[in-house]
Order: structure tokens, then sequence, then C-alpha cells
């Protein structure tokens, strides 16, 4: 190993001669140990006389040390406090609903007035400042002709009840709802007011809106009511009620917060009838004058 500069030491003319040897050269070996516990390095050091040769006064020592692994406990303190727990509250406003009555189709513009046969679309929206946040279903809908005469054409539970009236409602979104029917009026009245409830509840993640699963409707199936009733009515001499008019209000009151009440009315005008000046001008070439 003389041939390299790190493993000799050239101390010639002095006395007092030392050498630092790195522990991964030099042929310097090392063995742990577990009794005692530690590490021994061992080196064998030549001490040369010649430069050139080895003679008799040479000597080579084998020099083992022992480094002693230090077994100590250390110890710290820490406190943890407990987890503090955050309530936060965000206030949802709730969808604000409305009820149209279109021309033709679910783009078309709003109608005040027709004639008897002519397509319409009946469309319930809700407009909501969140997205996938709420779900809307149309139900217990009727219509009336101002004067007590009310006929029921979607049940309770959103489903129509006289396909001539009103079919199934269709849902294209979360919060929309639409069905094409035709005009049709009482025998001597032109205006009809039709008055619907919208429940509105939570969507939950990553889910579909529940929706009304209603048989097809077959004619004639109108609930008519006289009187402005809009539940049949059998009554409870105890209570001086009905049985019908206490399970609608017990059901309002429970769903007093999602259920909304929306409104829509509409003219209709026979199609026999001579429409005057004014109708005419509004409804165009959609009216048929008696000749």
């Amino acid at each position: 190993m003389y041939d390299q500069q790190g493993c000799r030491s050239d101390e010639g003319g002095r006395q007092v001669a030392g050498i630092e040897l790195p522990f991964d050269t030099c042929n310097v070996a090392r063995t742990r140990s577990l009794n005692p516990r530690g590490v021994f390095v061992t080196a064998t050091v030549v001490i040369s006389f010649h430069p050139l040769f080895i003679t008799k006064v040479d000597r080579a020592y084998r020099v083992q040390c022992f480094y002693m692994e230090a077994d100590k406990t250390v110890s710290t303190q820490i406190e943890v406090s407990e987890i503090t727990t955050v309530f936060q509250t965000q206030v949802v406003p709730m969808p604000v609903c409305r009820y149209e009555i279109l021309e033709g189709g679910p783009t078309g513009q709003p109608v005040q007035y027709a004639t008897i046969g002519q397509q319409v679309y009946h469309k319930w929206t809700c407009d909501s400042e969140t997205v996938d946040t709420f779900c809307a279903v149309v139900h217990s809908c009727f219509v009336d002709d101002g004067n007590g005469d009310t006929v029921q054409i979607l049940n309770d539970e959103g489903c129509a009840l006289d396909k001539f009236l009103l079919n199934n409602l269709e849902y294209p979104t979360d919060l929309m709802a639409g069905q094409e029917a035709h005009v049709y009026k009482y025998a001597d009245r032109s205006q009809l007011f039709y008055q619907c409830q919208i429940t509105i509840t939570i969507k939950e993640p990553n889910a579909e809106c529940e929706r009304p699963k209603c048989a097809e409707p077959q004619g004639f199936g109108a609930i008519k009511q006289a009187g402005g009733s809009a539940t049949a009515s059998v009554t409870r001499p105890e209570t001086g009620g009905t049985v019908a008019q206490l399970r609608l209000l017990k059901k309002r009151a429970a769903n007093y917060d999602t259920t909304l009440d929306v409104r829509t009315d509409i003219s209709a005008l026979d199609i026999i009838d001579e429409v005057s000046p004014f109708y005419s001008s509004i409804l165009g070439k959609k009216s048929r004058r008696l000749k």
C-alpha cells in the first residue's frame, strides 16, 4: 500500500512518527461486535527504515481500535391538544320557481290568449344559485274557472289523471318539468286558472333526481270538485272537517319549507265565437273569424 499517497506517511529525520488512515481504504477492516456492543477497526502498520527495501530492522504492527456503541435513552415532552371542531354553516337559498304556458313548445313565448285546440306547452322551471343541489317534482295541479269549479289534473304524486287535459310530465333537467297539451275551456267561461305545487328536495351526491313512477293516464280521469274544494269530502262529525282536508293540511304542514305554490292563467276562446278586434290583434292568424 506504500504506492498510495493516502496510505503512507514519510517521517524521515523525525523521532516521533504518526499516520492517519481513513476507515474505507488502506485495507482497514471494520467488524461489528454485539458483546461488547460496538465496532472493531483493524489495520496493519509497517514501520520501514529504508525507502526502497524492507530490512531486518523494519517492524509491522497490527493495530486494533474499538469504538463502543453508546446506548443512551433520550426523552422529551410535548403537549398535544385535542382537535377542535369548527362548525361551518352555509345557507343555500331555495330555488325560485315559476309556471308558464308557452306557445307550441318549451322554447315558445308565454301565451295569455289562445283558441280551443291550440297546441301549448306547460312548463315549470326553478332557478337556483347552485348547481346539482336540488331536485324538483311537480304535483297537485288544479284548474278552475275562478268561480269555484275546480278540476284536479295532477295528483299528489305528480301523475296525470286525464290524458286529454295533460299527460304525465317530462323532466328534461333536475329543476324543470314540462308537457305538451291542447287548449280547452269550461263551457261557459273562457278563463282558466292553474295552480300546482312544486316540492324541492336535496339532490344526493352522484345520484339522479327521483321522479314520479306513473302509469299511462286514461281519458276522463280528472277529478272534479265543486265549490273550490281541492280534495274529496268525507265528513268527520267530531272534528267538523273532512278526512281528506285534514290529511292535506297535515301534508302541507310537514312540507311547508320545501313545497312551493305556482300559478298561471290563460284565456281560451271558442273557435266558432266571433273574435273581438282586441283578441284578434293578439291572436293574429291563430283565431278564425265566423263569417
